[in-house]
């Protein structure tokens, strides 16, 4: 699992959220398929989906089962806590509150689907919850009123299991029919990622500490920023992220540099 597990009252909020939604508002939940391929077919058993990839040209079977999609929880239908348990552990669980129907919101999001940069298209992963809120603030503030609409909440669930809160442009935009990001803002997205890419090569190394994924995150992610104080090349920051997670070197409230400048000295030469 890549996140720690949903806190034990993440649906009571849910339920919370909806008593408390403002006349003429709907509570949708964005679900990412591709951690749990086929998932939305048991979803669908308690209430009816929409697909986002069905709203893409030549949608095939194999993107439908690991498509992102959309369910009403206005009211939570019977049966969908229990269904939404497998999604714990998971990034891939958000809640909407917008007056939008599902139709135009699956329709709103269906074109964030698929970005283009330089000449080139990719699946741009807004509903993987670890990547939300660095894609979203990587947006222009036009482009996050095209992508959010009139919605006035949009919560996930985060690294730690909890949840949390983007916010919101004020005004809402149009739907975006190409959406474009700039080489900055690319770049930006890229480096989002390098955290978790960093850990899927440590756990290649052999098995992590058995901490909670938000922890190892926290490590690995204080470890690289020291590192690029340092000025690593990238086999030496990969060596100190693994030397302070596996001795829980906890970074966060200092600089670092001291720490990680005496730990390079350590090594051999020919190592260095």
């Amino acid at each position: 699992m890549l996140i720690d597990p949903f806190s034990s009252n993440w649906q009571d909020r849910l339920t919370s959220q909806h008593a408390g939604l403002a006349e003429g508002r709907q509570l949708f939940l964005l679900i990412d398929g591709a951690f749990l391929p086929d998932f939305y077919r048991e979803v669908e058993k308690v209430s009816p989906v929409s697909l986002l990839f069905e709203q893409l040209p030549a949608c095939s079977e194999k993107m439908r089962s690991v498509s992102p999609f959309l369910v009403s929880c206005s009211p939570p239908p019977v049966g969908l806590g229990r269904a939404l348990g497998k999604c714990s552990g998971w990034p891939m669980l958000s809640a909407i509150e917008t007056p939008e129907p599902i139709a135009t919101l699956a329709q709103r999001l269906a074109a964030w689907c698929i970005v283009e940069n330089d000449g080139q298209r990719f699946n741009f992963r807004f509903p993987d919850t670890r990547r939300l809120p660095g894609l979203f603030a990587a947006l222009s503030a036009r482009q996050r009123g095209s992508l959010a609409g009139p919605a006035r909440r949009w919560s996930w669930i985060g690294r730690d299991g909890t949840w949390n809160e983007l916010g919101l442009p004020e005004i809402a935009q149009n739907f975006a029919q190409r959406p474009i990001l700039d080489h900055k803002q690319f770049a930006a997205m890229v480096g989002d990622s390098e955290v978790d890419e960093a850990i899927l090569l440590l756990r290649d190394r052999g098995p992590l500490p058995a901490q909670r994924p938000s922890e190892i995150y926290g490590l690995v992610s204080d470890a690289r920023r020291v590192a690029g104080l340092c000025r690593f090349d990238p086999d030496i920051c990969l060596d100190w992220c693994g030397h302070c997670l596996h001795n829980g070197v906890r970074l966060r409230d200092t600089d670092g540099t001291a720490a990680a400048l005496a730990w390079r000295a350590t090594l051999m030469p020919g190592e260095a």
